[in-house]
């Protein structure tokens, strides 16, 4: 990216698109430009807009409350784990589907809202159990939210909830579901299963040479090699030449004059404040706390609103007149009567005081240090950037101009389209990353790519040679067909083994002795199993054969290990009375129309969720939520 915008920037395109951006700002202001979902919103949908700060804290409440569970998730293991997209996802959901429900004007009422809040345990006087303002803005400091925030989330929810309970509410199973369900779970089928163990390879010929080629070119498909492509990829980013910038002491000492200011801790003040409605009131309410009662009791008794500012700047203080007395006064001093600008009288007492930090130079020293090498080095890497470019354009080849450039490349012998190389095993370079091997077996061989986003690089695509599909040669994989043909041979003998008694029990013979004169041996002997216990029998194919055939049906499969096969027959099939069962029927009607109301409601949430065409901002989010897998790959075979 850096790349394109410095080319885009040497010729007339630049001059139109300069143009272009000084009648945008006359026309519409700088904040307006750049005030779309690619700035600061990781997601909007409709007029709702999901910003970062937003998506940490519904991060932070999750993992919250995984730990309430017992599971100890740090948040960068959950990014790295993909909960905070899978969140990010979520929470399109609700916005689109409240975004929805205010067109179809269904919203939840005040008193519905309230209602709710007022449910909430912690928001209740544990000794009275009434809503307590107190408490509730305590309950709210711990979810970081405001008042503002958490009751719009409230009424979102109740809403889309109230939304989907109507789009719902007609869907009904009918009890022949149930019925169904019933039959289905309650049948059993009383089997008997006889087993022979599987005959040794040593026992089978060693395959001659013509099979082995007949065998291979069956097996071909199974053994082709994809294309594989060789690459150079070259990595431009600031964080490579940090190293290499040189910050005196002196720069350091004039950033910290620059910032000292913005990075200076305000005073801030914890304070107990009492809402009255007239002079008198406050009056008596200072008395009191004069005397040693608690807030909570003054305002029980006397009909007021207590609250408390907890550690706040004097910015934080809504109302200026409260805050100039709180910022005036002394920690534990006597309580105050302030006229304030939006309640008529409030009386103020400081709890406690903690003093403005101002950072020193010792303590911001290194911190400074390493924001100005960022600096510097994003102007280095800008050179070294043109440099490699004007390589490139006089002919050097891409590796040649990186190294000359000081950019780090990484050599890839030979990757195919999924990432792994001819071994089989993943190639750490591009392990996650589909961009760079989407662009990789775009490019043709000889070529490579502009520069493109990956993580927090800027990465160039060069396919140094292509490596074409081919099969892998039949000397090369002689032994493993040999192997493989041997354990074709086995599982063949072992199905004729299981046909046989198969054949002669459909001939009419009985099961027990077809069995003995073919050599198995009764494992299961005339015992009733439903559906759950017919798919603990290790043979993948027999429970779904039992099942589907009819008694005196017999069925054959080899055991899930390949050392034995077994054959079962079905004695009886056993059926339950479907009109004895009534409530068991409709328990199965309503357990069918759970997961059909489900289903139905989750594809109406899509379909709501699509229609409103919700926009992402794929960067911003693994900017601001870095996965540190991100660039490990990035590391691996590098050189300068």
């Amino acid at each position: 990216m850096l790349a394109q915008l410095r080319s885009l920037t040497r010729g007339w395109i630049a001059y139109i698109l300069l143009f272009l951006l000084v009648i945008a700002f006359a026309i519409w202001g700088v904040n307006d430009v750049f005030s779309g979902v690619g700035s600061q919103n990781l997601a909007e949908v409709g007029g709702r807009k999901i910003t970062p700060p937003m998506l940490a804290r519904e991060l932070e409440l999750t993992l919250r409350a995984q730990r309430n569970q017992g599971n100890n998730m740090t948040q960068q293991e959950a990014i790295d784990a993909g909960y905070h997209a899978r969140l990010l996802e979520s929470m399109i959901g609700r916005a689109a589907l409240q975004e929805y429900a205010e067109k179809v004007n269904v919203s939840a009422s005040n008193a519905q809202v309230a209602a709710r809040i007022r449910e909430i345990p912690a928001v209740l006087n544990p000794v009275t159990g009434a809503f307590d303002e107190t408490a509730y803005d305590a309950f709210l400091a711990q979810l970081g939210y405001t008042r503002t925030e958490f009751e719009r989330d409230i009424r979102g929810d109740m809403t889309m909830q109230m939304l989907m309970d109507s789009l719902v509410a007609g869907a009904r199973a009918p009890s022949s579901y149930g019925a169904l369900a019933v039959a289905y779970e309650g049948e059993t089928r009383t089997i008997s299963i006889a087993e022979a163990p599987a005959p040794s390879l040593a026992s089978i010929p060693a395959p001659t040479e013509a099979q082995l080629q007949t065998f291979y070119e069956e097996s071909e498909a199974q053994l082709r090699l994809p294309e594989f492509r060789a690459l150079t990829l070259v990595y431009a980013r600031a964080n490579d030449f940090v190293g290499r910038v040189n910050v005196p002491e002196a720069r350091v000492q004039e950033e910290y004059e620059a910032r000292r200011a913005a990075l200076t801790q305000p005073e801030r003040r914890t304070y107990l404040r009492l809402t009255a409605q007239n002079e008198a009131q406050a009056n008596d309410a200072v008395a009191r706390l004069g005397r040693g009662e608690s807030a909570d009791a003054i305002a029980q008794a006397l009909g007021m609103q207590a609250l408390r500012g907890e550690s706040q700047a004097r910015a934080e203080v809504t109302d200026r007149q409260v805050a100039d007395a709180v910022f005036s006064m002394a920690a534990r001093a006597p309580a105050r009567v302030v006229r304030g600008q939006l309640s008529p009288f409030v009386v103020v007492r400081v709890e406690s005081i903690t003093p403005a930090v101002e950072p020193t130079l010792a303590s911001m020293r290194e911190e400074l240090r390493t924001a100005i090498a960022h600096d510097e080095a994003a102007e280095l890497l800008n050179t070294a950037i043109g440099a490699f470019e004007d390589a490139r354009a006089g002919g050097t080849s891409v590796a040649d101009a990186a190294r000359a450039a000081g950019l780090p490349t990484v050599v890839v012998p030979a990757v195919e389209a999924g990432g792994r190389d001819q071994t089989g095993a993943p190639v750490a370079a591009v392990e996650g990353q589909e961009d760079i091997l989407a662009t990789a077996f775009q490019t043709a061989e000889g070529e490579s790519s502009d520069f493109m986003p990956v993580g927090e690089a800027d990465v160039i695509v060069s396919v140094d040679r292509v490596i074409p599909e081919s099969v892998r040669p039949f000397d090369e994989v002689r032994d493993d067909l040999r192997q493989s043909w041997l354990r074709r041979e086995r599982a063949s003998r072992m199905r004729e083994m299981g046909e046989a008694v198969v054949t002669a029990v459909n001939g009419g013979q009985a099961f027990a002795a077809a069995a003995r004169a073919n050599r198995f041996n009764i494992v299961v002997a005339s015992r009733p199993v439903d559906r759950r216990a017919a798919s603990n029998i290790p043979a993948r194919g027999l429970p779904s054969q039992i099942f589907a055939a009819q008694p005196g049906g017999v069925s054959t499969d080899i055991r899930v290990d390949g050392e034995a096969v077994l054959v079962a027959v079905v004695e009886t099939i056993n059926r339950v009375d479907i009109s004895a069962n009534p409530q068991a029927v409709e328990a199965g009607r309503q357990q069918i129309q759970q997961s059909l109301t489900s289903s139905y409601a989750e594809a109406l949430q899509q379909d709501i969720v699509t229609s409103m065409n919700p926009r992402r901002n794929e960067r911003l989010l693994e900017q601001r939520f870095p996965n540190s897998n991100a660039n490990t790959n990035t590391n691996a075979e590098e050189t300068q």
